[in-house]
């Protein structure tokens, strides 16, 4: 038991977050103290202030009993953001559900560069492998604030996130269109024509190298699923054919914008400029690394 416990004994507020902390730590969660005090005030619904401020207060059992629950099952490494239900993406808040990969920080820039190089009207944009839905409903809800009325479109093969991206969709109000599809093949007509061309496509693939998948950390190893990371041997099996069919699904002068590894650029770039895109650049994230590739047809 550690001094902190021993302060405020077991039951209490600010024995419980010692505690907490201390199980995570001992399993390797790096953020331990945080995830145990943020957790502790989601059961109590209080905010962080008013917890601290009652440090010494007892813990009803049930409430007690569900916060060890939780936190024993996150030192198994289980995804925090599966275990409350949420995070957060930009000014938004998604639900999280396992079988749906978890929305990134770092995925903000795919949204942020995608608004910055929106024209000055409404437009047609497709969210290709949406997940969560995350990048598509962000950009819709991002665009509404500034007066525009974009007609956006979430697509994606697995069932899971087709369910989740619609119950994100509600919970947010974001008016949009969410379509179950390999990749392009249900956007098609009975010949293999688009049925409807985008002045903009947004994707974060999948791009993980499979060789790659298992020196992930253990929280996104385990538990997020495979079908969301694995991009094949070379991580570059949907750029291939989001880029290749992307040149018949865009309008003139349509953007592609997508997320990329941090050693992809060039491997992208070259798919791209094969393909015919031109003005192809990149957006480094904040800790410098290559993040977003974006080009125009």
């Amino acid at each position: 038991m550690s001094e902190f416990e021993n302060r405020y004994g077991e039951k209490t507020i600010g024995g419980l977050i010692a505690k907490g902390t201390r199980i995570l730590t001992d399993a390797g969660i790096e953020n331990s103290q945080g995830e145990a005090r943020h957790l502790l005030a989601l059961y109590l619904e209080m905010d962080m202030a008013a917890m601290y401020a009652r440090l010494d207060e007892e813990v009803n059992e049930f409430t007690s009993m569900r916060y060890m629950k939780a936190i024993k099952k996150r030192a198994t490494h289980y995804p925090y953001q599966y275990l409350i239900g949420f995070t957060y993406f930009l000014d938004y808040t998604f639900i999280c559900e396992e079988g749906v990969l978890i929305p990134r920080y770092d995925t903000e820039n795919l949204v942020l560069k995608a608004l910055e190089m929106s024209p000055d009207k409404d437009i047609d944009v497709l969210d290709m492998c949406t997940g969560s839905g995350c990048v598509g409903i962000s950009y819709y809800l991002m665009r509404e604030k500034i007066g525009y009325d974009d007609n956006v479109t979430l697509a994606d093969i697995s069932e899971d996130a087709l369910e989740l991206s619609k119950k994100n969709a509600r919970k947010l109000g974001a008016h949009i269109d969410i379509i179950k599809t390999d990749l392009f093949e249900e956007l098609k007509d009975e010949k293999g024509r688009p049925i409807k061309k985008y002045d903009m496509i947004l994707s974060n693939p999948p791009y993980i190298r499979t060789k790659e998948i298992n020196n992930l950390i253990k929280d996104v190893r385990d538990f997020e699923p495979r079908s969301a990371l694995d991009g094949s041997s070379d991580g570059l099996r949907f750029y291939r054919a989001i880029v290749e069919e992307a040149t018949r699904f865009l309008k003139e002068d349509g953007k592609l914008v997508m997320e990329i590894g941090y050693d992809q650029y060039m491997d992208v770039e070259k798919l791209m400029r094969e393909a015919g895109f031109f003005d192809i650049y990149k957006m480094k994230d904040m800790s410098g690394h290559d993040r977003v590739i974006y080009g125009t047809i």
